[in-house]
């Protein structure tokens, strides 16, 4: 007799949906360019994208941005005003944005598509993944933003037909129709009815969306001008509002539209529910917060140049953190596969970080003869440029296909770092290029850095080589940006500068140290650029560089020096401050 059959029942854990809130602080260590539960932008992430965008009865509008771009930064308040534009809508489509700069939510982002910053998307109350998802422009704007969306929610309406979204077809009306006919549509509970009157398709469709949230208390339609409805109860002027109760064919007000138009619905909707005890009608808004976040005193370098002075270096960490997101975080964004001149420019990235990354310090004059007696050695550089070294020969076997798989990449530079006991110290804070506040400076502040220390420690490397070819590292750093950087409009604008406004060319770039001045030239013109810019931090103002409490010689009747600014680009991208060491400077 064979052994009795013994049924263990399977545990299946479901996974429990996770979906956002207004109030939800999401998860991830970066800042957010909004504030959760203070603003109507509702936060995402990693967590609760999916369960919170697909499968719910509603639309959103997603914007995708990092921390560190600094013209996500410029667009937030655009985004900000319009989110405030529409958030009466938010029954229909709320406005949503995730970090993609943050580590967390790298999976959300890439599934998405995102390559560039910032981006918008809509996703239809019918999207059940990311493919069905519609880009829309970033528009420095809150109203064309509002005008874009208000395009987007009525074409979907206008195949789907929802019935618990507005009606934003004109109401039909002939000599059949009765007074409970117009009620159709209408949530039961509302006791009130608001019909805009206008000559052709244009703003009702906005005024409906705008009375979404008063849906339970009062209906809102839309009629044409030339409906026998406005010759009933002529109205002679166009745009204009009439409303009504439910048991009362009379209108309880008739007005042209205007700025005053919702207030006034409020107040008489409310009169009246009170006069017939009923529930008075209450709006939702959230608040606004007015404070501004805590930052240090600033310090006035006019008045103390020796303190502004101490603030001033380079910085290992920054590089390091710089370098891992410029070839992990931004590789991986760019879809499928690096391929074609993108895989040109990552190879040439690639190979002068591995010949010409930092991995000295040094602490005297680098025009000294014995320089090399006064360096120290930068150990967790050492084993980051042994990574870029792996990188170069990995791709180097990819070269006759010319493309490789993003997949690969990164599990190829997972498993390099983890050899090479993780140098890349991703999770430290910024050192110099920390901000005054959390959403300034930091990972454009370490590329700046980076590529101005590639270029002196190339000309440092190869200063006996009488055929080295002073465009190579610039040209590397252009094929970086060009491919890679996800700042799409800091791009653009790089691009711009680098090819036409001050062409990156043999005619500027002539002599081996002319590879370290095009390059800090260029840089003054985007510092002179962005000088008072809304994400220029007050403590680090963009003037030129180096400025005069850094380099008094360097400055000479109004003028740069270029003898003396080569000089400092050699003693300061020269003198790196290693990771982990205490900087007393910063601590007096």
């Amino acid at each position: 007799m064979g052994r009795p059959l013994i049924l263990i029942p399977l545990l299946v854990a479901a996974a429990q949906a996770i979906i956002s809130s207004f109030n939800y602080v999401p998860q991830g260590s970066n800042p957010t360019l909004f504030v959760p539960g203070f603003e109507p932008v509702m936060h995402l992430d990693q967590a609760t994208f999916d369960d919170t965008v697909f499968g719910q009865d509603h639309a959103f509008v997603v914007l995708f941005y990092a921390d560190w771009c600094g013209h996500c930064r410029a667009f937030a308040p655009y985004y900000r005003s319009f989110a405030n534009l529409v958030q009466n809508w938010n029954s229909i489509v709320t406005v949503t944005a995730i970090n993609c700069a943050d580590n967390f939510n790298q999976g959300a982002c890439r599934d998405n598509g995102i390559t560039h910053f910032p981006m918008i998307k809509y996703f239809p109350r019918t999207a059940r993944s990311a493919q069905n998802a519609i880009d829309m422009e970033a528009q420095h704007s809150g109203e064309l933003l509002r005008e874009s969306l208000l395009r987007r929610v009525t074409n979907e309406y206008a195949y789907n037909r929802y019935p618990d979204w507005p009606a934003f077809h004109h109401v039909s009306v002939d000599a059949s129709t009765t007074y409970g006919d117009l009620w159709n549509g209408v949530s039961p509970s509302a006791n009130h009815m608001v019909i805009y009157f206008e000559v052709a398709d244009g703003p009702g469709a906005q005024f409906l969306l705008d009375m979404a949230s008063r849906a339970n208390m009062v209906g809102a339609k839309r009629s044409l001008a030339s409906s026998p409805l406005a010759q009933m109860l002529r109205v002679a002027t166009f745009p204009s509002i009439a409303l009504f109760r439910r048991d009362h064919q009379q209108a309880l007000y008739m007005q042209p539209f205007s700025n005053r138009t919702y207030l006034d619905i409020d107040s008489i909707v409310t009169a009246d529910r009170i006069s017939l005890h009923q529930q008075v009608l209450t709006t939702t808004a959230r608040p606004l917060l007015l404070t501004t976040t805590p930052s240090k005193p600033l310090i006035d370098c006019n008045a103390n140049p020796e303190r502004c002075r101490s603030m001033y270096y380079v910085s290992e960490t920054d590089m390091l953190k710089a370098m891992r997101m410029a070839l992990y975080d931004e590789v991986i964004k760019t879809g499928n596969f690096v391929a074609a001149d993108n895989f040109t420019n990552l190879y040439e990235f690639v190979n002068v970080l591995s010949n010409h990354f930092p991995v000295l310090s040094f602490s005297a004059d680098l025009r000294a003869k014995k320089r090399r007696s006064t360096s120290t050695i930068l150990k967790n550089s050492e084993r980051a440029r042994m990574i870029f070294v792996h990188m170069r020969e990995y791709l180097e076997e990819k070269k006759a296909q010319k493309f490789v798989s993003v997949d690969d990449w990164k599990r190829h530079f997972d498993d390099i770092e983890q050899v090479f006991n993780h140098p890349f110290p991703a999770n430290s804070s910024w050192q110099h290029c920390q901000g005054t506040t959390p959403s300034t400076r930091g990972y454009t502040c370490g590329l700046w850095t980076t590529f101005h220390a590639l270029t002196v420690h190339t000309y440092i490397d190869t200063i006996k080589d009488e055929e080295v070819d002073s465009l190579k590292p610039l040209k590397a750093i252009q094929g970086w940006v060009k491919s890679f950087f996800g700042c799409e409009h800091c791009k653009n604008h790089f691009m711009n500068m680098t090819t036409k406004l001050f062409p990156m060319n043999e005619r500027r770039v002539r002599h081996p140290h002319d590879m370290m001045t095009y390059l800090w030239r260029a840089h003054n013109i985007v510092n002179q650029r962005l000088h008072g810019d809304a994400t220029e931090d007050p403590q680090f103002i963009k003037t030129q560089f180096p400025p005069p409490f850094l380099c008094p010689t360097c400055h000479s009747g109004g003028a740069f020096s270029r003898r003396q600014v080569r000089n400092f680009l050699l003693r300061y991208y020269g003198s790196i401050e290693p990771h982990n060491r205490v900087d007393r400077r910063r601590l007096a």
